[in-house]
């Protein structure tokens, strides 16, 4: 089994897919292909590093396709098959005689389907060995993916993965990667610059240490969600005053990201409480890309579970 640094430096990889944009929703090709992957190896189909266009590929990525789609979505599965090369850990090897498939930095558009079907993927040997080929490591990351990418269709997934693949080995159907925590923490601190989104505290040292503890919105245990707009980097002490439910970010009308709100529970004339009142009315700090402000579903559960408690 691979140890949890190996974990943690793939599914930080995975997790960071370049994924083309419309609007403020990413297409989801990319993921939906490591999932049909994944659905064919588990099925005898796939049984060595060197994965073919083939019928049964396309048959299985549809499948998944249908289950996640919005809007225009299409799915053309020659643009992840091709595409995927520039997350630089799947490669297209084409036959003797032809000439190299991808090519960095000129890459606007996919090949032909026949041109494809001359040509293999392949994953660097490392992610092969460490979560590939072992029917625990795939049924992990099979949950991590869709945690980053799918949570919403954490459901439906899983009943097509469970028509089609192998059963997982007993007592793994809630198994987490052991890495997935420090992915989800890597993305969310880059993105807030290692910032508390409640008081701006900042401290980063040399040596690559962080202060800051990246936080679900809705907890993990509920939503089953890494995206990173339902997370927010918080200071341990702003954190815990959110997970005990005397902050909450909430949604506002003019401020994208939200903003701080108290509970009443709340008493400001104790010292020891100043800087939790001191956060409230202020603005949720913004990730630095707006496609990853806090998703307005999270902001209004924190919303109506701080209300609770009044």
């Amino acid at each position: 089994m691979p140890t949890e640094r190996t974990w943690q430096e793939w599914l930080e990889r995975l997790y960071n897919l370049r994924r083309d944009k419309r609007g403020s929703h990413e297409r989801p090709h990319k993921p939906v292909l490591l999932l049909a992957i994944l659905d064919l190896i588990d099925r005898g189909l796939i049984t060595q590093n060197a994965i073919p266009l083939s019928p049964d590929l396309v048959k299985t990525f549809e499948r998944y396709f249908d289950v996640v789609r919005q809007g225009d979505d299409q799915p053309s599965i020659e643009n992840p098959y091709y595409h995927l090369c520039g997350d630089g850990f799947w490669h297209l090897a084409a036959d003797p005689g032809h000439r190299p498939i991808y090519e960095p930095g000129n890459a606007s558009r996919p090949p032909s389907i026949k041109i494809l079907k001359t040509t293999h993927g392949r994953f660097d040997e490392g992610l092969w060995d460490a979560l590939l080929s072992n029917a625990h490591s795939r049924h992990q990351l099979r949950e991590a993916l869709i945690a980053r990418y799918f949570p919403q269709k954490r459901e439906p997934l899983a009943a097509v993965a469970g028509a089609e693949t192998a059963t997982p080995e007993p007592g793994v159907l809630h198994d987490e990667p052991p890495g997935r925590d420090g992915a989800f923490r890597s993305i969310i601190l880059e993105l807030y610059d290692h910032t508390c989104a409640a008081c701006g505290l900042r401290i980063k040292l040399q040596d690559g240490f962080s202060l800051m503890d990246a936080a679900h919105i809705i907890p993990f245990r509920i939503s089953f969600d890494d995206r990173p707009n339902n997370g927010l980097a918080l200071c341990p002490n702003h954190h815990r005053a959110m997970d005990e439910l005397l902050i909450a970010p909430c949604p506002h009308p003019t401020l994208k990201a939200g903003i701080w709100r108290v509970s009443k529970r709340v008493d400001e004339r104790k010292d020891s409480r100043r800087d939790i009142i001191s956060v409230a009315d202020k603005p949720v700090l913004e990730p630095a890309e707006p496609k990853f402000y806090p998703a307005m579903a999270s902001l209004a559960w924190r919303e109506e579970h701080l209300n609770a408690q009044y």
